[in-house]
């Protein structure tokens, strides 16, 4: 729709520049006359003064609408029409003149596309009568003279209205389609906060049943110990223990929450080397994880940015995953080349809880997975996530750009 605009706009600036060349050799032919018969001066300068001054309403001509002065616009548009069509030659005159019935039109209405033509045509008419008022036989050659001249002048505006009425409903549907666009986009931004806040509340809850829970237990064994203290010492020794392993693990979910939600990686890292710094920041909540990859995709990775960006970013998302819904704690990260596409694997095992938890097949795309199947459909690829028996496996497939694709068939 953006360049269908665009190609109309293009369109009416060369009518434009067109009819303003009309204008001007119009203008040349009555200043050739003037020179060689040495009458028609006023209209010679009128010529000189209607080409930069129409020249300028048109460039004017958009802003002026926008700001709510269709009416006026067209009124002066019409009005300078009229002595165009007036004292102008017919074969330069009528591209201006259909350009101004056709604004009209469009900035207006149709009813002021009408009577802008009606206007013009029935001034050069009363004109024309009016040079054959001295006897009844000049009178009526006059009317003949005028009927014949307005009539072609009055079905050529016609086209000038078809045009406006065309130019109008383009810019009504473009106008239409902009309003569903604009509410499309809307519900997207309001299914995108929806999303934003179930992985939110998720997360909350995780972290509440996790976290809070163990925070919980250290705070009772720590309250037990106190008031065993002094009737059994090892009683309260053994719940001391008990807090402080429970603590080392709540920190080391705490961990595992930063390390999944914020992920750390050099700016700086190209290729594989990029993806390894993302593997060694999740390897500190206690996660193996392996990186497998050949020369082929750390090259893509290192020259396609658009590439590497989606493919560092599912690399983030499946660790994010696998550490927080399938409580993984091996992970293997395979990225290749595969004819045309480059293809990035990531298989990661299932805690206990997680493995009860989580069906064979597809699971439900949350935010995280159904905004990178988006990505990599808007380069052309897919996304595939499922379980199958012990493992969850995660699969994001782009097409090679053109470039890399040329270079591979001229190599071979």
């Amino acid at each position: 729709m953006g360049s269908t605009r665009v190609n109309v706009e293009r369109t009416l600036t060369a009518l434009q520049a067109v009819a303003l060349c009309c204008l001007i050799m119009a203008a040349v032919l009555r200043i050739i006359d003037f020179t060689q018969s040495g009458t028609g001066l006023a209209v010679a300068i009128m010529w000189l003064v209607l080409v930069p001054v129409i020249g300028a309403l048109w460039a004017v001509r958009p802003r002026a609408v926008r700001a709510g002065h269709g009416v006026a616009l067209t009124m002066a548009a019409v009005l300078l029409a009229t002595p165009v069509a007036i004292f102008g030659t017919l074969n330069f005159t009528i591209p201006v003149l259909l350009l101004v019935v056709a604004f009209a039109v469009v900035d207006v209405s149709l009813k002021a596309g009408i009577h802008a033509m009606i206007w013009i045509s029935c001034v050069g008419f009363a004109l024309l009568l009016s040079s054959g008022l001295g006897s009844w036989s000049s009178f009526l050659s006059a009317t003949l003279q005028g009927i014949v001249n307005v009539i072609p002048v009055a079905v050529l505006l016609c086209f000038g209205i078809v045009l406006g009425l065309s130019l109008r409903s383009f810019e009504q549907r473009r106008t239409a389609d902009q309003n569903v666009i604009d509410r499309l986009r809307h519900a997207s931004e309001i299914e995108k906060e929806l999303l934003l806040s179930d992985d939110r509340a998720r997360s909350a809850r995780e972290l509440h049943d996790g976290l809070g829970h163990r925070l919980t237990l250290v705070s009772m064994s720590l309250e037990l110990a106190e008031r065993m203290r002094g009737a059994d010492a090892d009683q309260a020794w053994e719940e001391i223990r008990t807090a402080k392993a429970t603590s080392s693990e709540a920190l080391a979910e705490m961990r595992t929450w930063v390390r999944a939600l914020s992920p750390v990686r050099d700016a700086g890292a190209r290729g594989l080397a990029a993806l390894e710094m993302i593997a060694e920041s999740f390897r500190g909540t206690g996660l193996t994880v392996e990186v497998i990859g050949d020369d082929a995709s750390d090259h893509e990775l290192s020259r396609d940015d658009a590439i590497a960006l989606l493919m560092y970013r599912a690399v983030q998302e499946g660790l994010t995953n696998a550490l927080r819904h399938s409580r993984a704690r091996n992970v293997r990260i395979d990225l290749r080349v595969d004819g045309h596409h480059i293809a990035l694997v990531i298989v990661n095992d299932f805690g206990r809880a997680a493995g009860i938890e989580m069906k064979d097949g597809e699971p439900a795309l949350g935010f995280g997975l159904r905004g990178l199947s988006d990505r990599a459909s808007g380069r052309g690829g897919s996304m595939l996530a499922r379980r199958t028996n012990d493992q969850f496996r995660l699969e994001v497939s782009v097409p090679l750009s053109d470039a890399t694709i040329e270079n591979e068939e001229i190599t071979s």
